[in-house]
């Protein structure tokens, strides 16, 4: 299984970067600093190429805010990760990237980059306001089904589907914790982004080969609860966890992971609906189990407001998200018309160096 996901998102509190939360027992990180991303996803296509080759297992972390950009690898079997972007975590090496391009030409375009810069920054702005716009909105919508939620209900049934997954009548695995959890790894990240074309996610590469359970049911109905509850649990068993967060809503979880055990549970509603296409998928629907039936109906009214209004601020979210990305790209033209082929090669074979593999 091929790990593809993000670390950074574009949500609804700004930029978040789970970088650090990532990065968990990697002792060496090297962060690639540079203005243009499609330098930096382009070398790192070459180091992953490479690592390939020699049988190993990157894990491909993209760019939030381009997927078709790599922003990062991570190869735990070197204990060696390769990172970029906004956050830059302490205790790690940079890589300067500056000298790959030609300074006249950055000098001649100065007062362009700035603009344009500047103007990515604004159209960003934007569309932070209107994603926190929409979280707002979407705590209206969660809260008409929580007010119709019965609570002894619901938490016999996530206690009994817990208990279901890790089939407590077993022993716990103890290859990294002991049965009071110290010891296990819970790594942190987006399986999801959004661009301007509206979510992408990794959630086929993420879940390929394992048993999945399908969460269905309407936003407020438990569905995160109901996995940070998976976490705990694991943790207590001492399973290593791969967690991911909601990009909207990063105090959300969309997805959990245990390897080891071989399943994986994740939201499959929209905006990333999935139904069961395997066999051995099993969906898990939070709305029939503890929601009264006839909500739905009822408030038939207000819920198609609510989701008129959400959906209008997702809308203006993804316009500016636009605006900024036609910005970046200006100023990826700008940079490839900039660089010097011969410092892109010294670099690559100083990290190809790093590495320890030829």
């Amino acid at each position: 299984m091929t790990l593809k996901y993000f670390t950074d998102a574009n949500s609804a509190a700004g930029y978040v970067s789970l970088q650090k939360e990532n990065l968990l027992g990697i002792t060496t990180v090297y962060h690639l600093e540079g203005p243009d991303d499609s330098l930096i996803s382009h070398l790192l296509e070459q180091l992953a190429n490479l690592l390939v080759s020699r049988q190993l297992k990157p894990e491909y972390v993209y760019s939030t805010f381009n997927p078709d950009f790599l922003a990062g690898l991570v190869i735990r079997e070197l204990d060696m990760a390769f990172t970029s972007g906004k956050a830059v975590m302490d205790g790690v090496e940079i890589i300067d990237l500056i000298p790959v391009y030609e300074g006249s030409t950055i000098k001649e375009n100065k007062e362009e980059i700035d603009r344009l810069q500047l103007s990515a920054e604004q159209f960003y702005k934007k569309m932070y306001m209107h994603l926190n716009g929409a979280l707002h909105i979407h705590d209206e919508w969660e809260k008409i089904y929580i007010d119709r939620m019965d609570y002894g209900l619901a938490n016999r049934f996530k206690a009994d589907l817990v208990a279901r997954l890790f089939d407590t009548k077993i022993s716990p695995y103890s290859g990294h914790g002991d049965a009071n959890g110290s010891g296990a790894r819970v790594v942190r990240r987006f399986f999801g982004a959004s661009t301007p074309d509206g979510l992408h996610d990794f959630i086929p590469e993420l879940t390929a080969g394992l048993k999945r359970y399908l969460i269905k049911g309407r936003p407020g109905t438990g569905k995160s609860t109901l996995m940070k509850e998976v976490v705990a649990k694991a943790e207590e068993l001492g399973y290593d966890a791969d967690v991911y967060h909601c990009s909207l809503d990063p105090k959300s979880l969309d997805m959990v992971v245990i390897p080891e055990l071989d399943f994986c549970i994740f939201d499959a509603t929209a905006p990333h609906e999935y139904e069961s296409a395997f066999a051995g998928d099993e969906v898990v629907d939070t709305y029939t189990a503890f929601i009264r039936q006839d909500t739905d109906e009822r408030c038939a009214d207000v819920l198609e407001e609510i989701e008129g209004k959400y959906g209008n601020q997702i809308r203006l979210a993804l316009l500016a998200m636009r605006d900024g990305h036609d910005c970046r790209r200006e100023l990826q033209v700008i940079y490839e018309g900039a660089v010097v082929p011969r410092e892109v090669d010294r670099v690559l074979n100083f990290l190809a160096e790093k590495l320890g593999v030829d």
